[in-house]
């Protein structure tokens, strides 16, 4: 019997060291880095506890008592630590030192305890029939560190347990092993904590074995340790698109910190129905129902593209959704601004020819619809060739971007105001009948022949030929005709003597 027990726990302190390397070969991240710091404390600890029951005077005991106490009390902290871990839980540096405080001091009052008899009042060697054991008579810390170890264990088994009821899948399937495996230090705990260990043995040691080789089994065969729980490894966490996780009933299970900023999240809202939560996206809600892609515009973070995929286990059950957004702000300022490149004209900032003639084709179709008047204006610069040859190109291009200037301030918003070609203009006045466009365009004109235009310290006068058309009902009239009756006025007003506007009408 002592024979078997002892090789069992030195069989198990070597299985430690070599899971502990194999696991730091493997994968070197954090939760492997705890788990390979708990399975090489459980190792001295295993280590030292086999060569004490092996030694036969109370000094070797107690030497290898010692040895026990390098990896003993930082047992629990590191356990917490991997479960903090695996559960992707940041810890800050004060919640670590917090943690691994009462390790720090349980080993120092170990080292110390002959000096102040805070861990261990008294020892001495007992005999059964099979071992010598040591009988300790424990000091006050003895139990502040056996709260601390129930403590640690409380907290990792209600993680694993919250972990379980709250996951689906191949996390639920691991979160299990967790759970399985955080179970039988309670069973040595509960020996020692109620001194019920056969033979007085701790039989701490033997119990964690089986923890350990579930947990090894598990890391080599599903590689459990590279996923993290509910889908928050390192892509989850650091991509700049937020991300909502929602199980099949919509309830929000997760979210990365991109989901909080972007709609600002708390996380005290997991397990909330998304549709009270977001109920005033419309947009995001639309795009869960549907499983669709939609576009949104969050105030004032700006423009999203939101995305609802199905979440489906091998079997193709339906476990939840995954919500993504996708910020397209900047991509929707390019594209506004590359449309804006499209359809304005580079010199004098009023739409260009294609883009003029495509908003007047929609307002003449709106005209037609619901027997609205509508008329147009062709305007042509007198004499522009003589700027161009007298004063230079530059001097041509400030008169014409002074010439619209004035074309915009002389019209309304809903007026389409467009450079027809060199020194030519063109606008068409939806809902104006011809004799308001008349007014106008004589305003436009009288402007335009009023307002030299200083250039190098010499002042430019200008004047304008106008041919208008109009209509007060239209019908069959289209772009096409409006464009032949304004030119034909154009060319009247020209042969007229120039500065002045003409008319034509169908």
């Amino acid at each position: 019997m002592v024979r078997i027990i002892l090789c069992g726990i030195l069989l198990a302190s070597a299985m430690f060291c070599f899971i502990a390397s194999i696991s730091i070969y493997k994968k070197k991240d954090r939760v492997t880095r705890y788990f390979s710091y708990f399975t090489i404390s459980l190792a001295l600890y295993s280590l030292g506890y086999a060569m004490e029951l092996y030694s036969n005077s109370l000094h070797q005991m107690l030497v290898w008592n010692l040895v026990q106490y390098i990896g003993l009390p930082f047992l629990p902290a590191f356990w917490v630590m991997f479960t903090l871990e695996y559960n992707n839980k940041p810890t800050r540096f004060i919640t670590k030192l917090s943690i691994f405080l009462i390790p720090v001091l349980t080993f120092i009052f170990r080292y110390t305890s002959n000096l102040n008899h805070l861990y261990y009042f008294s020892v001495q060697v007992i005999s059964n029939n099979y071992f010598s054991v040591l009988y300790i008579e424990k000091g006050p810390w003895y139990w502040v560190n056996t709260i601390f170890i129930t403590a640690c264990f409380v907290v990792s088994t209600y993680m694993y347990f919250n972990l379980y009821l709250n996951s689906t899948g191949s996390i639920r399937h691991q979160s299990l092993i967790m759970l399985i495996a955080a179970l039988p230090p309670w069973i040595a705990v509960f020996l020692n904590l109620f001194n019920l260990s056969p033979f007085n043995i701790d039989y701490a040691a033997l119990a964690l074995t089986g923890s350990v080789i579930l947990l090894f089994i598990a890391f080599l065969r599903y590689q459990f340790l590279n996923i993290k729980p509910l889908a928050r490894d390192k892509i989850f966490e650091l991509t700049n698109d937020g991300i909502i996780v929602l199980d099949t009933n919509y309830k929000i299970i997760d979210f990365n910190p991109s989901a909080a900023y972007i709609c600002s999240l708390r996380r005290t809202i997991i397990g909330q129905d998304v549709y009270e939560e977001l109920g005033d996206y419309k947009e995001i809600i639309d795009s869960i129902l549907n499983c669709s892609e939609v576009q949104c515009h969050i105030a004032p973070k700006g423009n999203y593209k939101i995305n609802t995929i199905k979440i489906s286990e091998p079997n193709n059950r339906e476990v939840g959704y995954i919500l993504t957004l996708t910020d397209t702000t900047k991509h929707m300022e390019i594209m506004e601004q590359l449309n804006r490149l499209a359809s304005i004209d580079d010199l004098t900032g009023v739409f260009n020819r294609r883009y003029f003639f495509e908003l007047s084709s929609h307002e003449l179709e709106k005209a037609k619809r619901y027997n609205h008047p509508i008329s147009l204006l062709i305007l042509d610069l007198d004499f522009f060739k003589q700027i161009n040859d007298n004063y230079g190109h530059q001097a041509g291009d400030a008169v014409l971007k002074q010439v619209a200037d004035i074309c915009a301030a002389s019209i309304r918003s809903i007026d389409i105001l467009g450079r027809y070609g060199g020194e030519e203009f063109i606008i068409l006045f939806p809902e104006t009948t011809l004799e308001a466009c008349r007014v106008i365009s004589n305003r436009i004109s009288r402007n335009i022949a009023e307002t030299p235009i200083l250039y190098e310290g010499k002042y430019i006068k200008i004047t304008a030929s106008i041919g208008i058309t109009g209509v007060d009902a239209l019908t069959e009239v289209n772009l096409d005709c409006f464009l032949k009756y304004a030119d034909k006025a154009l060319y009247r007003a020209k042969s007229d003597g120039r500065n002045c506007v003409r008319s034509l009408v169908n």
